[in-house]
């Protein structure tokens, strides 16, 4: 798919306004509330639950959003690969016209199978136009299993060796194309670094192997750098991905905000969700020219967990591993990005109080169940 050069600049600006302002996921007072935003009206989420403990995590944050009062209509869709017209690979489009509508969607986790399957996660943001990705690696007080970590990674989410272009030269010989285009890279750059003036980031890190990759890699080396001569505030340098790797788990208060195309973005953030407390507490936003879709890194777990007809989550043993912090987190993003800041601040606020309490998942080293840790950040959503 060759990635068409967007109008993206301006609305790339006005994206980083009205997006949380803060790594803590809420905001600090300056993000722009969208248009027309009503703290009384309810707005609309297109809300996909996924699998595995998709349901229960998301199951959580309704009930979280209903305790506080939040006004939201969820608009509940399951995504699902089908075949379109031409025999391709497609989201169900019911799915796709919900996202248009609303703009807004919030995703619980959806494990891609293990193989050659495609990966939804892709397809939807290819068909969304989401093509930059924001992950926020940020320990939690009380939980800080490698130290206080704070960085962020920029990610340009859909081409690259995420192109998807592959095909069979001669039996046994096949070909996959790395796409990669001045304009696009330049996009990206121009977002990550319009971010990072927004929320205080003083340094920006390439990711690359340019070294192997020299014309595509290359490519959007040239494209940051250009980008970051506008930025005379923000300290940028380059570094290779596998030594970044070695690197940032011995000293990772070294790195601010990682600037990458897609695979490599991917590859940081398996390293960097890690020292941040696990994927289960990361969240994850990817936005486009009109669409913010938030949700949390997948661990690829597909467990088993259900929810009742009658909207409640059938807890069995096996539900305590289900972790809904990264989700809760991703929520308050959402909420001040439609700026509704002070309601973002209170469940972030009440998250961290729960979390400092000791009460935790055993995946955080605890013994609370998704229910108990909900039901504690609830409580503490009145302190």
């Amino acid at each position: 798919m060759l990635m068409k050069s967007r109008s993206f600049v301006g609305s790339t600006m006005h994206a980083v306004r009205r997006f949380a302002s803060g790594d803590n996921c809420t905001g600090d007072g300056q993000s722009e509330k969208r248009p027309n935003a009503d703290p009384l009206k309810p707005f609309r989420v297109t809300l996909i639950e996924g699998q595995g403990r998709g349901p229960v995590v998301c199951a959580a944050v309704r009930k979280i959003f209903k305790a506080a009062g939040i006004p939201v209509q969820w608009e509940k869709h399951t995504m699902h690969l089908q075949r379109d017209a031409t025999g391709q690979t497609a989201i169900n489009p019911e799915l796709l016209q919900s996202c248009r509508e609303t703009g807004l969607v919030l995703r619980g986790p959806d494990p891609s199978p293990d193989g050659w399957q495609s990966s939804a996660s892709l397809k939807l943001r290819k068909a969304m136009d989401a093509y930059v990705g924001v992950r926020l690696f940020s320990s939690l007080p009380g939980y800080e299993p490698f130290g206080h970590v704070r960085m962020v990674n920029i990610r340009e989410n859909v081409s690259g060796e995420y192109s998807e272009i592959e095909h069979t030269v001669v039996p046994g010989v096949v070909q996959s194309i790395k796409m990669v285009t001045q304009a696009q890279s330049e996009s990206v750059a121009k977002f990550a670094f319009s971010y990072a003036v927004s929320r205080g980031h003083k340094r920006v890190t390439v990711l690359h192997k340019a070294n192997v990759m020299r014309l595509a890699d290359g490519m959007f080396l040239r494209a940051c750098r250009n980008v970051s001569k506008g930025f005379a505030d923000i300290k940028y340098d380059e570094e290779r991905l596998d030594k970044f790797c070695l690197r940032v788990v011995h000293d990772h208060s070294k790195y601010d905000m990682l600037l990458t195309p897609s695979l490599y973005g991917s590859l940081a953030a398996a390293v960097c969700g890690a020292l941040a407390g696990g994927p289960c507490v990361v969240p994850v936003a990817a936005y486009g020219p009109r669409l913010a879709m938030f949700e949390t890194m997948n661990d690829g777990e597909a467990d088993s967990f259900g929810v009742d007809d009658d909207d409640q989550v059938n807890f069995g043993a096996s539900a305590t591993m289900a972790n809904p912090t990264g989700l809760i987190r991703a929520a308050a993003w959402m909420l001040s990005h439609v700026g509704m800041t002070e309601m973002a601040v209170r469940v972030d606020t009440a998250l961290a109080e729960t979390v400092r309490q000791g009460v935790k998942t055993p995946d955080m080293g605890g013994t609370a169940s998704c229910a108990q840790f909900t039901d504690s950040l609830i409580e503490n959503l009145g302190n």
